[in-house]
């Protein structure tokens, strides 16, 4: 499957957990990532989201699809954007990926030192933030 194909996928599938809006019908901004090979999430963090001057994803979900374990179902991990950027700075050794110099990418090994395994309750905060 491609790479633009994959991204769809896990979009769609996430979609059909949840619907968010907010006060006033603001939508919550949730960026999506797939695991391609069941190993890790290309977040591409530093480079696309660490400008203050653009806004980021409210929350992140990195949905692990079944047929990547074998096992009995999809797995979703549910981040804020603070909590990405936690998990990315070591997986980096401390630096920030610049555009062009690299990807980044977070191991579903280090995923799962987290407790963000089907974390939905972070979508009410985020909305209560908002």
């Amino acid at each position: 499957m491609e790479k633009h194909n994959i991204g769809l996928v896990g979009e769609m599938r996430v979609c059909a957990e949840f619907i968010i809006t907010g006060s006033k019908g603001r939508y919550l901004r949730v960026e999506v990532k797939t695991s391609k090979n069941g190993k890790n999430f290309m977040t591409g963090f530093f480079p696309k989201y660490t400008d203050p001057l653009k806004t980021h994803p409210d929350l992140w979900v990195f949905y692990l699809p079944d047929k990547e374990l074998s096992s009995s179902g999809d797995r979703f991990f549910i981040a804020t954007h603070a909590e990405v950027q936690e998990m990315q700075l070591p997986v980096n050794k401390g630096n920030k990926t610049e555009s062009g110099k690299g990807a980044d990418n977070i191991p579903l090994k280090v995923m799962l030192n987290y407790s963000y395994e089907d974390a939905w309750e972070k979508t009410g905060e985020a909305l209560k933030r908002s």
